[in-house]
């Protein structure tokens, strides 16, 4: 049973039923508001139309929007077909600058010189462009103009001014030598300057046995060196460019052009073809040997300034010119001419490219 003091605490929790009535009446009284009702009727209908316009404004920006893409999309391919046709303007341009000055140019050489050579090519040393051509990229033998990359090798290999000691197999080889005797020391500079002006083979072959440890391999060399110049129809045997009884060594007009491009970049190299004598001492002798440098062009014309000569029965009379004339820098390459035509050939391409 309650007690009293419980009863007083739970009258105090529950409110009296006339206030509970109150509260209701109070609440369906404002329910009852017609006044209020309206108002809030307005705002709700007041809110959706806010709704309904923010939604139109939302899909009128987006419509917008996407005008505007387009028309970004239309200006981007539009300015993409203008850079077509500024590129193709320049292009014609530049065909007409080519043309024009190829007319010219071909008014100042004048009509380009009757060679006998058999194969033959004229560049610009330091763009390569090929000024002319003929068979240029039939393949046969090149003779010593092939000691061109053999200078290339041992210039690239560094360390000239080292002393070489000449063994008994660096004798061994057929003319054209210079008496090299097993024993001799020679510096690899005063050797192959030699080689470039004389064009002595047992020379090229002690350059080559000490600069690879043996014939065949300095020809590996001399093939690795090819290939990273781009050569496609170039292969070789030994380092004199003699014939070889086993295999077949070969290159072009045009290959042949590209060694001698690279060999015009080396300041020792064109310090050394361009020599007309050179003073050779030989280990014992009291006077040295007067080397008179096999390419005749340097005699006979004041802008030739090297570079190779060369001759084999199968390669016929071979020569490799170089030569400058007011900034133009030219390189001539003759195979397979004739002893009579090989020297005035390689003259009148180096003296008909130098004009222009």
């Amino acid at each position: 049973m309650p007690t009293p003091r419980t009863d007083r605490r739970r009258s105090r929790l529950i409110p009296p039923a006339s206030l509970v009535g109150g509260l209701l009446l109070l609440g369906l009284s404002s329910c009852d508001d017609p006044e209020k009702e309206a108002r809030l009727k307005w705002r709700e209908e007041e809110a959706s139309a806010k709704e309904i316009d923010l939604v139109k404004r939302e899909q009128k920006l987006a419509s917008e929007r996407s005008a505007i893409e387009a028309l970004q999309a239309q200006v981007a391919q539009r300015e993409q077909q203008i850079e077509v046709l500024r590129a193709q303007l320049a292009e014609e341009i530049e065909k007409a600058r080519r043309s024009r000055r190829e007319l010219e140019i071909k008014q100042l050489r004048g009509a380009v010189p009757n060679i006998a050579a058999e194969r033959a090519i004229v560049i610009d040393a330091q763009s390569s462009d090929v000024i002319f051509e003929k068979n240029a990229d039939k393949r046969g033998p090149i003779a010593s103009t092939q000691k061109l990359l053999t200078a290339l090798v041992i210039v690239e290999s560094g360390d000239l001014d080292a002393t070489l000691t000449v063994e008994q197999s660096d004798t061994v080889c057929a003319p054209v030598r210079i008496g090299l005797k097993a024993g001799q020391q020679y510096t690899r500079r005063d050797l192959l300057t030699a080689l470039l002006v004389k064009s002595s083979n047992d020379i090229a072959q002690a350059l080559a046995r000490d600069n690879a440890g043996s014939l065949e391999a300095f020809a590996a060399k001399m093939n690795e060196r090819a290939k990273t110049l781009g050569l496609q129809n170039s292969f070789f045997v030994n380092p004199h460019g003699l014939p070889d009884e086993k295999k077949e060594q070969y290159s072009t007009a045009r290959d042949l052009s590209q060694i001698a491009r690279a060999v015009d970049k080396l300041p020792d190299i064109r310090a050394m073809v361009r020599q007309k004598t050179y003073k050779f001492t030989m280990p014992g002798s009291k006077q040295p040997v007067v080397l008179d440098n096999t390419n005749r062009v340097l005699r006979t014309n004041a802008y030739c300034d090297g570079m190779k000569t060369g001759f084999t029965e199968a390669a016929g009379h071979c020569l490799v010119c170089s030569g400058e004339k007011n900034g133009r820098r030219r390189i001539v390459i003759v195979l397979n001419d004739s002893s009579a035509s090989v020297w005035k050939d390689a003259e009148a391409l180096l003296e008909w490219a130098l004009k222009a």
